[in-house]
């Protein structure tokens, strides 16, 4: 009988920042949908903050992070490191504090940025890919008929 395993869909949210130089490495507990939108709308009020301030340019859409940290590049001094700390703690968040905002915040930013992208597209707008989990793709005869 056919059967639903959720193992067979999807791979735990491992991560390991040992490589970064920081001493972690753990598991991203599955966020619920009440997490992701409260990330959701942080992100929006983050970034509205930020070009309220006149901080950043105008950018309509949804944004992905490597978007946002581009459109940040004029951010500098004490506004940089607060809008950092305050993604860092956006991502932390959502991540069930795993990891913490003061881990996230000690990876060089070329390593976090990508962790938050990885985040971004796990949790926040999964897409269904074949051989994203574990179970063996096996091709249907009726798909090799000619």
């Amino acid at each position: 009988m056919p059967k639903f395993d959720a193992t067979e869909v999807v791979e735990a949210l491992e991560w390991d920042f040992t490589a970064a130089g920081v001493k972690a490495k753990g598991t991203i507990p599955e966020p619920s949908d009440a997490a992701i939108g409260a990330f959701l709308d942080g992100i929006k009020k983050l970034y509205s903050s930020a070009q309220e301030g006149g901080l950043v340019p105008d950018l309509s859409g949804d944004l992905d992070p490597a978007q946002l940290m581009s459109a940040l590049a004029a951010l500098t001094g004490e506004a940089y490191v607060k809008f950092q700390a305050d993604l860092a703690g956006l991502f932390a968040e959502l991540c069930g504090n795993t990891p913490t905002k003061d881990q996230l915040l000690a990876l060089p930013l070329r390593v976090r940025v990508p962790f938050f992208g990885w985040v971004q597209r796990e949790v926040v707008s999964p897409e269904a890919e074949p051989g994203a989990g574990t179970a063996v793709v096996k091709s249907l005869a009726s798909a090799r008929a000619g």
